[in-house]
């Protein structure tokens, strides 16, 4: 979580060091449990328990488990699957007839 949290400065988030290292340890336990190595995940799952312990209302194990199905189910901390594009925007009636004119 320190890392994470010295990766990104504009999280300025004044947490007690015991908090720290209870987040540190959580992030641990859960790149244990996907069994990942890479930076990019640990990161993403220290950005993802970072968010779910600042909403509050969930115990360490509870942030855990979902922290791990979340990033196995393969959702972004934003909240959509990272690995599918973005979803296309509908667009509105005045917005066709504006293409619709731009084309003729």
């Amino acid at each position: 979580m320190r890392r994470h949290l010295s990766l990104h400065p504009e999280c300025s988030y004044d947490f007690s060091p015991e908090v720290l290292d209870t987040l540190d340890a959580l992030v641990q336990r859960a790149v244990e449990a996907l069994h990942s190595d890479d930076p990019a995940d640990r990161n993403e799952v220290a950005a993802r328990i970072l968010s779910l312990y600042t909403i509050g209302g969930r115990s360490l194990e509870e942030i855990l488990d979902l922290t791990i199905r979340l990033h196995r189910e393969g959702y972004t901390p934003g909240g959509r699957r990272s690995d599918s594009p973005a979803p296309k925007r509908i667009r509105t009636e005045r917005q066709r007839r504006h293409l619709k004119e731009e084309d003729e």
